[in-house]
């Protein structure tokens, strides 16, 4: 090790220590391990995940979902609004929600929480020039909020289209106070019907609003000035470094019962740690009380140490993603279902599961979770069978013709070989998983090439063209109960649509445009799972495993896992200073 890497290393560690020995108690404060700088504190112009472990302690949304039971509750809203059917008026055949602020909701000025703040939020995502697009996809279907002119806490929300996610869509998001944002009030001037896609030219010609999207986009509202309705305030960013939040002094929830609102720690503070060794070196000795996201190999070294169990906590909550394999249904050979079977029948999930998870995931079948309600139990996980995938490959006329070891058949008077490749990025897991399929499907006669390029490359050169055959990828998914199957719809196999894989069924075209007009319950449920048999059956692409998180907290701090994202909620965190007994 060099002299000046020493010295940074030695200053790193002084600076990290040197949280601990303030004025504070030190029980009062708690260490958290970030992997890199979030860049922004802007959920709705950065929605990153590793800002969000820390943003979502300063912005609170309308409802968010119960850490334990993960249904959908009241945060700033006195209570869940229902589905009002329109029948009457220019609306008629949309539906509404009358949604009602909780009066002693406060922003950090002391004025209340009301339905401005909420129409101000709204306007400011679908305003085209902000950066709030992936927002916006959602709120783009929200037709109108009109005040209730007699309760400032009140407004009514419109959608003139029946929409399956609208309850989500108009309360599952985090608000902002206009006073801080929009001191002059220049969204107020413009209603909010006028922030549609139809008038987006006019939007974009406007001088003061482009004026308002600057100054909204930019990094002060996003890194210097920071305010929500939410448990904590922002103190202090230094960059690469580390962020301060403390507890709100005569906070307004001070006596709620609601995840989001609590207070726990006095004061949290992020540490940026890139380096794992670096990271859990600082765990052990204690300067570190969270750390999420640990490695599997050091996860399990750690669970496994008599010493360590006696210190920390360890936690493996499911989370809402699930790692697949994309196939190129287009593509010349593998638009055959029997490669396709074949290639699920040589992956070895269950080994893959044991040997880089260590056991902890959990075997999926489709895109819904296993998690929830609309997951179809029913399906099997493919087996691992090299057999069968022979014998699925001579169905389809594939034969050593040659003897060189890998099977080819006539197609057109000309001879093809089975050889496909498998794009990768570099990433360990997917290194690896492409290497077992690749010595797997060698005993089955196919050969497969493994390429590494860099994923932006591989969306935009073959993903957006369809010009590829596999792809080791991630399906993540929120914890709301119904998913967006659009993604399967032959309609969206476009550049820029979401079905990646060009996959083509009109029976499950028909049940995807079915969902979003079925009302009961249980009806929607059914039709999701007969939606995951068909891409079930055509073997679409190849489901592995939903990972669990691996988190590992302080036994000084009494604290719990969620299957939400990050995994856990920092501010429920009650300190102890006691060890924990093993778990």
């Amino acid at each position: 090790m060099s002299v000046s890497k020493y010295l940074l290393i030695s200053v790193f560690l002084i600076g990290l220590v040197s949280c601990k020995n303030s004025t504070d108690t030190p029980e009062s404060i708690l260490h958290i391990r970030l992997k890199k700088d979030p860049d922004r504190l802007n959920p709705l112009l950065f929605p990153n995940p590793v800002a969000r472990e820390v943003y979502q302690y300063i912005y609170v949304p309308l409802a968010d979902y119960n850490p334990a039971s993960l249904q959908l509750e009241p945060v700033l809203i006195q209570q869940m609004p229902e589905e009002i059917a329109i029948d009457t008026g220019i609306y008629k055949g949309g539906i509404a929600f009358d949604i009602e602020f909780r009066e002693d909701a406060r922003w950090d000025n002391g004025s209340p929480v009301t339905a401005n703040d909420y129409i101000f939020t709204l306007k400011a995502i679908n305003l085209p020039m902000t950066d709030a697009g992936k927002y916006r996809s959602f709120t783009e279907n929200i037709t109108d909020i009109i005040p209730d002119p007699s309760d400032t806490r009140k407004c009514r929300v419109i959608f003139d289209k029946d929409y399956m996610l609208a309850l989500e869509t108009c309360t599952n998001l985090e608000l902002y106070p206009q006073y801080f944002f929009d001191s002059l009030n220049i969204l107020g001037a413009y209603p909010y019907n006028k922030f549609t896609d139809k008038n987006k030219k006019q939007l974009q010609e406007d001088k003061t609003l482009q004026g308002f999207a600057e100054s909204f986009n930019s990094t002060v509202y996003s890194r210097d000035k920071i305010s929500g309705a939410g448990p904590y305030r922002f103190v202090s960013w230094t960059a690469d470094q580390n962020i301060v939040l403390e507890k709100k002094p005569d906070y307004w929830a001070k006596k709620t019962s609601i995840s989001n609102l609590e207070q726990g720690p006095d004061k949290i503070i992020f540490h940026v740690i890139v380096d794992e060794i670096t990271a859990l070196a600082q765990l052990k000795s204690g300067n570190i009380d969270v750390m999420n996201e640990v490695s599997s190999d050091a996860y399990n070294d750690l669970e496994n140490d008599p010493v360590m169990k006696q210190k920390l906590q360890f936690f493996h909550p499911s989370l809402t993603k699930q790692y697949y394999i994309l196939i190129n249904n287009d593509d010349e050979i593998l638009k055959d279902i029997h490669v396709r079977k074949a290639l699920a029948h040589l992956i070895d999930t269950d080994n893959i599961i044991n040997k880089f998870e260590h056991g902890k995931a959990v075997r999926t079948t489709g895109p819904v979770h296993p998690l929830k309600a609309t997951n179809n139990s029913s399906l099997k996980p493919v087996a691992f069978d090299i057999e069968m995938a022979k014998n699925l490959l001579v169905s389809s006329g594939w034969s050593d013709s040659d003897r060189d070891g890998i099977l080819d058949k006539m197609v057109q008077g000309k001879k093809q070989n089975l050889e496909i490749e498998i794009l990768i990025t570099g990433q360990e897991l997917g290194k690896n998983i492409a290497l077992l399929l690749q010595e797997n499907a060698r005993k089955a006669g196919i050969a497969i090439k493994i390429t590494e390029k860099d994923m932006k490359l591989i969306r935009s050169e073959h993903v957006r063209t369809r010009k590829y055959q596999l792809i080791p990828s991630i399906l993540s998914q929120d914890v709301q109960i119904w998913d967006d199957l659009s993604r399967w719809n032959s309609a969206n196999n476009t550049p820029d649509g979401a079905n990646d894989i060009a996959y083509k069924n009109a029976e499950t075209d028909q049940l995807i445009d079915k969902i979003p007009s079925t009302k009961n319950a249980n009806e929607r449920i059914e039709l999701y799972k007969k939606i995951q048999q068909l891409i079930y059956d055509d073997q679409a692409c190849i489901f592995l495993y939903a990972p669990e998180e691996r988190i590992i907290i302080s036994g000084k701090w009494k604290a719990s896992a969620t299957s939400k994202r990050p995994g856990y909620m920092a501010n429920t965190f009650q300190y102890t200073g006691s060890t924990v007994p093993n778990q």
